[in-house]
């Protein structure tokens, strides 16, 4: 049956399907179907895809049998080879086993003959570890015996030397008696060690108390001693030496506080001596004993810096006395300042002086410890076992040989620590006297003050107000040069002989006050205006603000910002100079910024004063514009009176001004000027009482040639500097809004409105008011033209507030920024009409159309000079409502209520309104051709 499943399997897919359920687990064959097998059949369905390749299905089977018998017998082969081999494993693994039990068992008797050995080595070791503890005992007894009887013997030697007085061989013999006591410490108990250690305590004390009776022999006069006795107390100095630090501590200030107090004898802080300009002869004093007495200072080791201390001694006694001097004569030190000078002078010279001579004496007590601990290295020689002994020796030898290599870092470390030592005694000299002076130094300050303010008031008296001709600064005046030369030499005066440290960051402190005191002299010596100050503000109607400049007076201002400005850059310089000068930590508190902020508001005020100056010609000119017969005009001629005026002011202005300011003022001057001078010339255009069409076109040509002059102006002060683009687009701006005003007043009636809203897109209903009073007109036609404003800003009657809903208002231009921000501004425009307040909310709006110009802008300079639309709906002023109701109550009534409610605003209202112009020539706005054609 399987038979016939495979050949239906092998004819047809549904037969595969079907020997694939016959050959199955559940049918009873020993092997499923798995992923194989499914492979298989699919192979066969590919082999015999039509029943006409059946043919060969059988050879395909008698040689898949005759496979599956060979498989069969090379199974049978490998499972008889597998038996064979598993008996042969067996038998190895039994003899592997035996190959082990016999090597532990050898191994255990290696173990057993290594223990045995062991136990033989420690028997054998046993009586040589006891003979070595032995003569390590017998090295030490002996050794021990040997220095004790060293020690009596060099006892009973110091004590023969010290009954002899051989104070150069008691001091060897002490040595050694201290080195050979120090390993007899531990034997304290010991009945002869105690002996012993209490006969060189005696010894000891009574060499102490020998050497001091000898130095008791040591005069106080300048004689020399004899040459016998110097040689008995520099051995004394060794058995002090040897004493150790507190008998050489007894000894030196023994011998410091007896000449001390030699010099306490001849100077007190009573009589004579107590004067403080006599305290350089303290000093030249000490220098005396120090030279006189070298020879006896020589006989002290080194090492002990006894003249050091005996100098410091000196300074400190001396800084009591000089302290307790300046307390009790305090009232009497402002009389007499030069003695103080001359003490302190004195003192800096005598610290100075002993820095110098003791400044390299730190380096002998490192060199004396070294010693000390090289020596110390080798006490225990005796007493350590022979391999340490040996161990420490080719240590020793190994280090000399590299000492070679090494020779140069030690040089180099030995140099830089001979210089720290030097400087720590530099350092200890540095104002060990000289600090007592620093409180009373205030009397100095104060003259070297009041000195140089006296300096001023003469400087000043002197001054001739003009340009210094013999020095390379040709523009400063001489005072200035003359006063930084005073104190440049009192400062290098006060750093070389008084004081670096406070008293010299106060004298700098005096200096700054004199030096705002001498701006403060040029500032006065400033033309004024008309009210007594320096600046004020150019406006129309009043006079305050005039300053009358003469050739002389421009000279003089020139100078003295040529001289502010000199001052400014000397000042910076020298409190960098001081600062760096003086001692930590007074250096960083110099600051001069306050005097440089005083000679830059000087020069802020003389160019105040210059732009004043020329403002007050011009203003002549303007008000000569102003009486000009503007309505009875018939007809354009050349340029008027007036402009030439103009022309001339600026002509005699610009080529003396210029060629003595610096561009970066000069620039400052034009700016300002022009800032000034456009909106005040556009508030005079309504100053003019009535302006015909033939009047505004005479007008208009008289501003272009007036924008034309302002524009050369900053050309004709320097040729060679280029006119900056923010000064000609800020006078083109502003001028046109004058002639945009000229070209709306030279309208017809029938296009007034139409032109107002296209030149003067930011004018207000103020404006609007202005140009009807400044127009000449008929009654009708101005009620005629107030109705038609009325319609085209939406106004329902002539009482109720306005909102303008016609002609669209553009961002207003920004006005530029004329001169850098570290330059103040001074000088400021006129200021502009205050605007009323509003009533309602649509007359917010439409008043904030004619808000005025807010006076500077943050920069410092003037804002644009055009009606602000920034600003629209807020709230205007409340303290001007009622001129605000006056001014506004217009058109719905008769012209004449118009004219009578606007004439209540009088002529504060034609003094403070402002408004824009723009160009009208190159129009046609439909003029009346009177003119010449």
């Amino acid at each position: 049956m399987g038979e016939d499943v495979s050949a239906e399997a092998a004819t047809s897919p549904e037969g595969a399907a079907r020997a694939t359920v016959f050959l199955s687990p559940a049918n009873g064959h020993q092997d499923a179907f798995d992923r194989d097998d499914f492979d298989a059949v699919a192979y066969i369905n590919e082999m015999f895809p039509t029943e006409n390749s059946l043919s060969g299905l059988d050879p395909l089977i008698t040689s898949l049998k005759q496979k599956i018998r060979k498989v069969d017998s090379e199974i049978l082969v490998a499972v008889r080879q597998q038996s064979s081999s598993g008996s042969r494993a067996r038998q190895d693994l039994t003899a592997a086993k035996a190959a082990i039990e016999e090597l532990f068992g050898k191994i255990r008797e290696i173990r057993r003959k290594a223990e045995a050995s062991e136990i033989m080595v420690q028997e054998i070791c046993r009586d040589i570890r006891k003979l070595d503890f032995a003569k390590t005992h017998l090295t030490h007894t002996i050794t021990a015996l040997r220095r004790l009887a060293m020690l009596v013997n060099a006892v009973d030697q110091l004590q023969r030397a010290v009954e002899r007085g051989e104070y150069a061989e008691a001091a060897r013999l002490l040595e050694a008696v201290q080195q050979l006591a120090a390993h007899f410490q531990a034997f304290g108990s010991v009945p002869k060690v105690a002996e012993l250690s209490g006969r060189v305590s005696a010894l000891q004390m009574s060499l102490q108390l020998s050497a001091m009776r000898e130095f008791e022999l040591l005069g106080t006069g300048e004689d020399k001693p004899n040459p016998l006795l110097l040689e008995r107390l520099r051995a004394c100095c060794l058995v002090i030496d040897v004493l150790g630090f507190k008998a050489r501590e007894e000894l030196i200030e023994s011998v410091c506080q007896k000449e001390v107090g030699v010099y306490q004898q001849i100077f007190s802080t009573t009589g004579e001596t107590a004067q403080i300009e006599r305290a350089e002869r303290r000093y030249a004093w000490l220098r005396r004993r120090l030279n006189a007495k070298a020879e006896i200072w020589a006989i002290f080791p080194e090492s002990w810096r006894l003249t050091q201390r005996m100098c410091l001694l000196f300074a400190q006694v001396t800084r009591t006395h000089l302290a307790e001097i300046l307390d009790n004569k305090a009232p009497e030190l402002s009389n007499n300042v030069e003695g103080l000078l001359v003490a302190v002078k004195a003192t800096n010279d005598f610290e100075s002086d002993m820095a110098r001579r003791f400044g390299g004496s730190g380096a002998d007590s490192a060199a004396d410890e070294d010693e000390e601990r090289s020596d110390a290295g080798h006490e225990a020689d005796d007493n350590s076992p022979a391999s340490r002994v040996r161990q420490r020796y080719e240590r020793m030898f190994r280090d000399r040989d590299n000492a070679e290599l090494l020779s140069d870092d030690a040089a180099r470390a030995a140099d830089a620590a001979r210089e720290a030592a030097n400087a720590a005694a530099r350092t200890a000299f540095h104002g060990s006297i000289a600090t007592v002076f620093t409180k009373h130094l205030r009397v100095y300050i104060d003259a070297e003050e009041k000195g140089l303010r006296e300096t001023l008031e003469t400087l000043i008296k002197e001054e001739s107000w003009k340009p210094m001709e013999d020095a390379a600064q040709t523009n400063v005046l001489r005072s200035a040069s003359e006063l930084f030369a005073v104190i440049k030499k009192s400062l290098q005066r006060c750093s070389r002989f008084v004081s670096r440290g406070e008293p010299m960051l106060r004298l700098m402190g005096a200096f700054q006050r004199v030096l705002r005191a001498y701006a403060m002299k040029l500032v006065t010596r400033l033309p004024k205006t008309a009210a007594g100050g320096t600046t004020g503000s150019a406006g129309a109607g009043t006079q305050d603000w005039y300053i009358r400049l003469n050739d002389e007076d421009v000279v003089v201002v020139c100078t003295i910002i040529a001289t502010a400005e000199y001052c400014n850059e000397v000042v910076g310089a020298l409190g960098r100079n001081v600062s760096k000068t003086l001692d930590p930590p007074f250096g960083a508190q110099v600051n001069v910024s306050e005097e440089e902020d005083e000679f830059q508001l000087l020069i802020t005020a003389c160019l105040s004063v210059l732009i004043l100056g020329t403002e007050t010609k011009l203003d002549a000119a303007l008000v000569q514009m102003t009486r000009l017969p503007w309505a009875s005009l018939e007809s354009v001629g050349d340029q008027s009176d007036f402009v030439t005026s103009f022309s001339r002011v600026l002509a005699e202005t610009a080529p003396r001004i210029g060629p003595a300011l610096s561009p970066l003022h000069f620039r400052y001057f034009c700016d300002k000027l022009a800032v000034s001078f456009c909106p005040r010339f556009y508030e005079y255009i309504f100053r003019c009482r009535k302006v015909s069409e033939a009047g505004s076109q005479q007008l208009l040509l008289d501003t272009q040639a007036i924008k034309a002059l302002l524009l050369d102006f900053p050309s004709a002060g320097k040729p060679s500097e280029a006119v900056h683009t923010s000064f000609s687009g800020y006078v083109a701006r502003e001028m046109g809004k004058a002639e945009a005003l000229l070209k709306v007043v030279g309208s017809r009636p029938e296009n007034l409105v139409d032109n107002f809203f296209t030149l003067m897109p930011s004018g207000s209903p103020a404006d609007f008011q202005r140009i009807l009073e400044l127009k000449v007109m008929r009654r009708n036609e101005q009620q005629s033209a107030m109705d038609a404003f009325n319609k085209r800003i939406g106004r329902p009657s002539a009482a109720a507030p306005y909102v303008r809903a016609a002609a669209p208002v553009p961002a207003p231009v920004q006005a530029p920024a004329l001169m850098p921000q570290s330059t103040p501004l001074v000088v400021q425009a006129p200021r502009q009409a205050q605007q009323p307040p509003p009533v309602s909310a649509p007359a917010a709006a439409a008043a904030s159309a004619s808000a005025p110009y807010s006076n500077v802008t943050p920069d410092g300079q003037r804002p644009p000079l055009t009606p602000s639309t920034s600003n629209r709906g807020q709230a205007l002023p409340t303290s001007t409502s009622q001129e605000f109701v006056s001014r506004f109550r217009f058109g719905g009534g008769s012209g004449a209520s118009a004219r009578s409610s606007a004439a209540a605003a009088g002529e504060k209202m034609r003094e403070t309104m402002a408004g824009s112009l723009a160009a009208m020539k190159n129009l046609n706005l439909g003029f009346n051709r009177n003119t010449r054609e």
